[in-house]
């Protein structure tokens, strides 16, 4: 037949094109994922260097400034993380509605699953949609859905909806309908049609092979942070389990759990006083908050 085989081989290049393309998402999902846990291990870190820290006193106000810093992106993130899982949980009520918007493509946001809607969450960074995305319903749903993932409503400083379509893009290109039976269906494999189908096809597969290169630059600027955060978090653990390090945190925590003495006199009992430090002790803790800075900013990192 006319166009037959022309049109065969359009729509299996197609294929390997989506194939791939999923491949190249299911791989950036995992590798966020893996820069979430950096993160979160991140911040069970800097939780405890701030309380050491916080313990500690005469810090010059050199040193204050820094941990106020650090304070501050902790708050962030654990701010972040908190409104993300609210939104979460708003989005998993209409997932019905929302996982219509990817039908075409057979995936919806809470194809996702909420912990990979996390990682990509905090990896390319959202925003409010300013509405509770559980009162609505509809298209208006879907379209907060969208914006969510996208970084908010583009009022609130976000990508919008355009953005969440991206994400979706990721998880499934919506409305590509690539698959062979896609193409196949309504009536399209009349013989007179065979070209067109076959046209159609390949211009579904140059437009999937650019997505997926983009897929792929985005995996690998969300792999070299995971190695840049997981290199900083290993610093900073070595530089806690320091044996001057180690004491302090011993002293700490033993003082903390002294027995039979209200709050307040432990509030005042509590402090280890810096210029009671050895030399060597102050050089390692300058060192351990400059790291930890250092470690904080990644929490503030959005991959583009």
């Amino acid at each position: 037949m006319l166009n037959s085989d022309y049109k065969k081989q359009a729509i299996a290049e197609a294929q390997r094109a989506k194939d791939t393309h999923q491949k190249t998402y299911d791989n950036l999902i995992e590798h966020a994922g893996d820069l979430k846990y950096q993160k979160d291990e991140s911040l069970k870190i800097l939780q405890e260097v701030h309380s050491l820290f916080s313990w500690i006193v005469g810090l010059p106000k050199e040193m204050q400034d820094i941990l106020a810093m650090i304070e501050m992106r902790v708050k962030n993130y654990e701010k972040e993380i908190n409104d993300l899982t609210v939104e979460s949980e708003n989005i998993n009520v209409v997932s019905g509605t929302v996982a219509g918007a990817g039908a075409a493509a057979g995936v919806g946001v809470a194809a996702l699953g909420p912990t990979a809607a996390m990682a990509v969450a905090t990896t390319f960074g959202t925003a409010s949609t300013g509405t509770a995305i559980a009162t609505l319903s509809g298209a208006a749903a879907t379209n907060a859905a969208l914006a969510w993932l996208g970084g908010g409503a583009l009022a609130a400083g976000g990508g919008g909806m355009a953005a969440g379509e991206f994400l979706l893009t990721m998880a499934g290109p919506v409305g590509w309908g690539i698959a062979g039976a896609a193409l196949v269906g309504g009536g399209l494999m009349a013989n007179s049609k065979n070209k067109k189908i076959a046209e159609k096809a390949e211009r579904q597969t140059r437009e999937i092979k650019k997505e997926t290169e983009k897929l792929k630059e985005l995996d690998v600027k969300v792999v070299s942070e995971k190695k840049a955060v997981e290199e900083i978090r290993s610093n900073t653990t070595r530089l806690i389990e320091g044996k001057e390090i180690r004491k302090l945190f011993q002293e700490m925590r033993a003082q903390q759990k002294m027995p039979g003495i209200s709050f307040p006199k432990l509030k005042q009992m509590q402090g280890k006083k810096l210029k009671s430090c050895s030399q060597e002790t102050q050089q390692e803790l300058l060192a351990l908050l400059n790291v930890s800075n250092a470690l904080s900013k990644r929490l503030e990192v959005k991959i583009e």
